[in-house]
């Protein structure tokens, strides 16, 4: 087996990031953020990484995030918006995974009669309706548009395990047969948020970062896992905690221009 392929994952965080920012210097004007609560609707690029808890501990290990998101920061510190992240990279503890297609030396066999060579992590999906609040910075570095942000999100949490040759076809692992392998579940989640977000009078220097904890009631998609034969039955507690940072967009309207005369 293979290590994780997480690098491919950060490579696309990378791109996005480029594109996004170029849209954005087009879209921000400089302004002094500092002086007057502003409504700032924004997109957010985040990475972060998670320790699994619950019952998704005795599937999966430590893994990684990416996500998007569209929020609403009002003036009134009312906070709103959408999210999505997807986890990737994930060890998997499946003692049983597998265990029908293993030849007698504990070896994967492709089509091609090959001993295959197979990346196995998680891999999961979280799409959630997020609201909160921001409490604005005080004292020395007071900033209306920045602070402590406190947010919880409801939504939708899947899981499953990823399975990726990088060699010969193995027929087990292609559609329809992968359904009996891949352990997928699915249920709704809570995810509660606290960190700081700052809004920068700089183009580009806005981010936020934080703890992100999250529960979830899942259940088990498929009628039967092929290797072992076991029927799983629901309901998981699938749950996580972990540290998330973003880097923020804003599409706030540029300020009218005054001449003078």
């Amino acid at each position: 087996m293979k290590g994780n392929d997480g690098f491919k994952w950060w490579r696309a965080v990378g791109a996005a990031l480029w594109t996004l920012s170029a849209l954005h210097v087009s879209g921000q004007s400089a302004r002094n953020v500092a002086d007057s609560a502003l409504t700032a609707p924004h997109i957010a690029v985040s990475f972060g990484g998670y320790s699994p808890e619950g019952d998704l501990a005795q599937r999966f290990g430590a893994g990684g995030e990416v996500g998007v998101s569209f929020h609403v920061k009002a003036r009134s510190g009312f906070y709103w918006g959408t999210s999505a992240r997807f986890g990737f990279g994930a060890s998997v503890t499946e003692p049983t995974l597998l265990a029908n297609l293993l030849s007698p030396a504990g070896e994967l066999i492709d089509n091609e009669g090959q001993v295959a060579l197979v990346t196995i992590t998680g891999r999961s999906g979280r799409f959630t309706g997020d609201v909160g609040y921001l409490f604005p910075a005080r004292g020395r570095h007071a900033n209306a548009n920045s602070g402590w942000l406190v947010k919880v999100g409801l939504g939708s949490y899947h899981h499953r395990i990823h399975f990726e040759n990088t060699e010969n076809t193995i027929a087990q692992l292609e559609s329809p047969y992968l359904a009996g392998y891949d352990r997928l579940a699915w249920g709704w989640c809570v995810e509660p948020f606290f960190g700081y977000w700052h809004m920068s009078t700089l183009k580009r220097v806005n981010w936020f970062a934080g703890v992100s904890a999250w529960g979830a009631r899942t259940w088990p998609q498929r009628p039967m896992n092929f290797d072992d034969g076991s029927v799983e039955v629901g309901p998981r507690f699938d749950a996580s905690v972990g540290l998330t940072a973003g880097w923020v967009l804003h599409m706030y309207e540029r300020e009218p221009v005054t001449f003078w005369n």
